[in-house]
């Protein structure tokens, strides 16, 4: 190869894309070629929420910093039965990251036909996760997924074996990277170069909310509840935030813990989601989720109550209703002890 750009015969690829620096740079990488990249965006209540539940505005975001026209998919299912028997197990908590990789790149193998691609790519480095991308893992992916000699990782595709694309000439495998391990420096090189601004390069920061203690024991709770059926994509949604209270195999309430989850939950008006607050005070939104009894939603109306500003306090009302910008129904709200909250609360420390 002489370092000049590849011809590349009008391909066009796949990319898994995650928002994050690495994705953002392997495409950019495919681009510069010429090739024209098809960027999925696989979405579920555990990664991509934004995108989840505002498609519109996630994709303005992205062609607004990045300049790269992104395809949200909705990716729920899917985790949904990878979590419930993770071929190749979980990482410290509930965070299936092999299986959820396979997974992915099956679906993005599907999408080919769709998008008539000839190939697909992804932002990986080798040595960068634990699980995912060691050398080992990553082949053993690639072989589980079925694209054998169709995936290139072009962040670190001279540490691997060139694959078809790169042989047939679609891709100067020349102009394609050797990084590898967990530092940014190069990375944070190739942004500067293709021009993405210093305050708009994503934090390494966050990813999936399985890698959270406190999450994976909610969603555990979940699984439990409904085995040996799978729950829903609306009741996983809940576990993400807030405080998790059961009140039986059927029936949870959700406690905001700040204005940012109060945010959070406001999105999930999902058919059978029941949103309260306590009337006229500063407290959390909450959402009951199952059995909307008298007993439930009285019980729920205590709960919210102990939570708020005016916990103690007697004689206060809690409002309710499917909408939680429009809730007009009523009823008393008991005042309970920590003690009795605790009965029905879902321990996410342990």
């Amino acid at each position: 190869m002489n370092g000049e750009v590849a011809v590349s015969n009008n391909k066009r690829c796949i990319a898994l894309y995650s928002g994050g620096l690495d994705s953002i740079l392997a495409i950019k990488m495919l681009q510069e070629q010429s090739i024209e990249v098809i960027a999925v965006y696989f979405c579920t209540p555990f990664f991509g929420l934004h995108a989840l539940s505002d498609p519109e505005s996630f994709c303005a975001l992205q062609k607004e910093k990045y300049g790269i026209t992104v395809h949200p998919t909705d990716f729920t299912f899917e985790i949904i039965k990878i979590i419930s028997s993770p071929k190749h197990g979980y990482g410290k908590h509930l965070n299936p990251c092999v299986d959820c990789k396979i997974g992915m790149l099956k679906k993005a193998k599907e999408m080919m036909d769709v998008f008539d691609a000839s190939f697909v790519i992804t932002g990986e480095v080798v040595g960068q996760r634990p699980m995912s991308q060691r050398k080992d893992a990553m082949n053993g992916i690639l072989k589980e997924a079925g694209l054998k000699d169709k995936l290139i990782r072009p962040l670190c595709a001279k540490l691997m074996q060139p694959s078809l694309p790169e042989r047939e000439g679609w891709v100067n495998r020349e102009l394609l990277g050797d990084i590898s391990g967990r530092g940014r420096k190069r990375q944070i090189a190739l942004a500067s170069k293709y021009g993405i601004q210093p305050h708009h390069i994503p934090s390494p920061a966050g990813g999936c909310l399985l890698t959270y203690e406190q999450v994976a024991n909610k969603v555990r709770s979940t699984f439990s509840r409904f085995r040996p059926e799978f729950p829903l994509p609306a009741d996983l949604m809940l576990d993400i935030a807030g405080r998790k209270f059961v009140f039986n195999d059927k029936t949870v309430f959700i406690v905001s813990r700040s204005e940012e989850e109060n945010r959070t939950l406001s999105i999930m008006k999902h058919p059978g989601n029941i949103f309260m607050k306590v009337a006229d005070v500063p407290g959390p939104l909450c959402v009951l989720r199952g059995e909307a009894t008298d007993e439930h939603l009285a019980r729920g109306a205590g709960i919210c109550l102990r939570y708020g500003k005016a916990r103690g306090v007697s004689g206060n009302v809690a409002v309710y209703g499917p909408d939680p910008f429009a809730m007009t129904a009523t009823i008393e709200a008991p005042v309970f002890t920590e003690e009795h909250c605790k009965l029905f609360h879902v321990d996410s420390s342990n």
